[in-house]
């Protein structure tokens, strides 16, 4: 994946990808994503998955710092925002942020995105499958509809750019043979 891209992910989803510096002794992600720019829509809305309680939590806290002192919006008999209902909320964003799973490695391989995290919950493991799925019909040089062709280096791609890289036979000729 390209600089810019690899910064943006790591820009945007920092709980995530926290390691993306570390030596290659602590994390792969040393490598950062080894896989195509065309793949790019799928890590940024996988990401989006794998950090969606966390981003709602600390939309609330924000929402209810604001308000510390004035009355409550919705619920006048609660009377004013309190600092200890903020604490509440800064507590389930805390919370939240550490179920965030932390990736370890991303990369290509056999013409598909494998997502490797650690901490991961059912839901976070449900996510990246499906990811990994998508990326098996997404050209993996430019995010178009593609097929994964197993000549030489398995990759996923869309016909254009199978065919600007002289690749001929796709996975399903194989299983008809």
């Amino acid at each position: 994946m390209n600089k810019e891209l690899d910064a943006k992910l790591c820009a945007d989803y920092p709980l995530i990808f926290g390691d993306r510096n570390k030596p290659m002794n602590q994390t792969a992600m040393c490598w950062g994503f080894s896989c195509g720019d065309g793949w790019y829509n799928i890590i940024d809305t996988l990401c989006r998955l794998l950090t969606s309680d966390y981003r709602t939590a600390k939309s609330q806290y924000e929402y209810w710092q604001e308000l510390i002192g004035k009355p409550h919006p919705w619920n006048s008999d609660k009377g004013l925002v309190t600092q200890e209902y903020v604490d509440e909320k800064k507590a389930k964003l805390d919370e939240e942020a550490a179920k965030v799973p932390v990736a370890s490695q991303v990369k290509e391989k056999f013409g598909g995105l494998r997502f490797y995290v650690q901490g991961a919950t059912e839901k976070h493991w449900a996510y990246i499958t499906f990811a990994e799925c998508m990326s098996q019909s997404t050209c993996e040089e430019c995010g178009a509809p593609g097929e994964t062709y197993p000549d030489g280096w398995h990759a996923t791609l869309c016909e254009t750019h199978a065919k600007e890289m002289g690749r001929t036979k796709r996975i399903e000729e194989d299983e008809d043979e």
